[in-house]
C-alpha cells in the first residue's frame, strides 16, 4: 500500500498516523534517486556507506549506490536529480546520463553496486554538492538481526519513486513510501508480501527492531529485487558479502565522516 507521497522537499497527508513511516521519511527520505536502464523499467537506487574505520578523529566510509541488478543491464543509464538534493538550486540538470552503464556495476544475483564517484564527479563538473542522506552500515541490518525475520510477517516500509505522478502535476517519479509485510519462506529467501508500484524496484527496505517497552531500532534490511508480486529482498547480509568481495581497493572514493559531515580523502 502506498501511504504518502514526496516531492521537492515536501511531505504530503498520509492516509493513517504512523510514527515509524514519519521517522523513515525524515531521516532516510533523501538517500533515494529516481533511476531506469535507457529503454527500459524505471526503478530506484539509494546510497549507503560502508564504515572502513572508525577513530576518535572520525569515521572513513566508502560510499556505494546500491539498486536491483535487472537495472543495471544497459549501456546508457539514467538518474534523475532530485532538486531538492542540490545545492546551490538550479545548478544540475534533470537528468544524469551514464555511458557504459552496464560496465560501472558489481552484480549479486539480486543486487548491484557502484562506486558513488560517478555521482560526485558530475557534481564537481557542475560546480553543485549534493545534499543527499545515506543509509549507514549502523542502520544496515547484520546477518544476526536478520535472523528475526521468519514465515510470521513483520510489518516493513519501502522507499521508492513511483512512475505515475501522484502528487503535483509535473512531478513524473515522486517518492512514495509504501508498507507491507515481510516474511522469510522456508528455502531462505526473503519476500516483501503483495505488489509494489513500478519503479519501487530497487528501493530500501525499513522495519522496527523492538527492543523494550516502546522502544525500537530502525534498520534497513536490503532492498526490493524485483518488480513481480511478492518479489525478493536482497538483504544486507548478502550485499556485504558482495562488497567484501570486490576488495578494499576497488574504489578510490574514501570519504571521510567528522561530526556527520562527509569530505573526500585527497586521492
Amino acid at each position: 500500500m502506498i501511504t504518502g507521497v514526496l516531492g521537492h522537499g515536501m511531505m504530503a497527508a498520509v492516509t493513517e498516523e504512523d510514527p515509524l513511516e514519519d521517522m523513515i521519511v525524515k531521516t532516510w527520505g533523501g538517500c533515494t534517486l529516481p533511476i531506469r536502464p535507457v529503454g527500459g523499467a524505471a526503478g530506484t537506487a539509494f546510497l549507503y556507506n560502508e564504515l572502513l574505520e572508525s577513530t576518535p578523529d572520525g569515521d572513513q566510509v566508502r560510499e556505494w549506490v546500491l539498486t536491483a541488478t535487472s537495472l543495471t543491464r544497459s549501456e546508457l543509464g539514467e538518474f534523475r536529480v532530485r532538486p531538492e538534493l542540490v545545492e546551490p538550486a538550479g545548478a544540475a540538470a534533470d537528468y544524469l546520463i551514464v555511458q557504459e552503464f552496464d560496465e560501472r556495476w558489481s552484480r549479486g544475483t539480486n543486487a548491484a553496486v557502484m562506486s558513488s564517484g560517478v555521482l560526485d564527479d558530475y557534481a564537481e563538473r557542475k560546480g553543485f554538492r549534493w545534499t543527499m542522506a545515506q543509509v549507514t552500515d549502523g542502520v544496515a541490518a547484520r546477518a544476526e538481526e536478520l535472523r528475526v525475520l521468519s514465515g510470521e510477517p513483520h510489518r516493513a516500509y519501502a522507499l521508492g519513486h513511483v512512475t505515475t505522478a501522484l502528487g503535483t502535476p509535473g512531478e513524473g517519479r515522486p517518492l512514495a513510501v509504501a508498507y507491507s509485510g515481510v516474511t522469510r519462506d522456508p528455502d531462505g529467501v526473503v519476500r516483501w508480501a503483495g505488489a509494489l508500484p513500478e519503479g519501487f524496484t530497487g528501493a530500501p527496505v525499513f522495519l522496527a527492531q523492538h527492543r523494550s517497552g516502546r522502544e525500537f531500532r530502525l534498520l534497513c534490511i536490503g532492498l526490493i529485487a524485483g518488480g513481480d508480486r511478492n518479489p525478493t529482498v536482497a538483504t544486507f547480509d548478502t550485499i556485504r558479502k558482495m562488497i567484501d568481495r570486490l576488495g578494499v581497493g576497488a574504489t578510490p572514493g574514501v570519504w571521510e565522516r567528522v561530526t556527520g559531515l562527509l569530505r573526500r580523502r585527497p586521492r
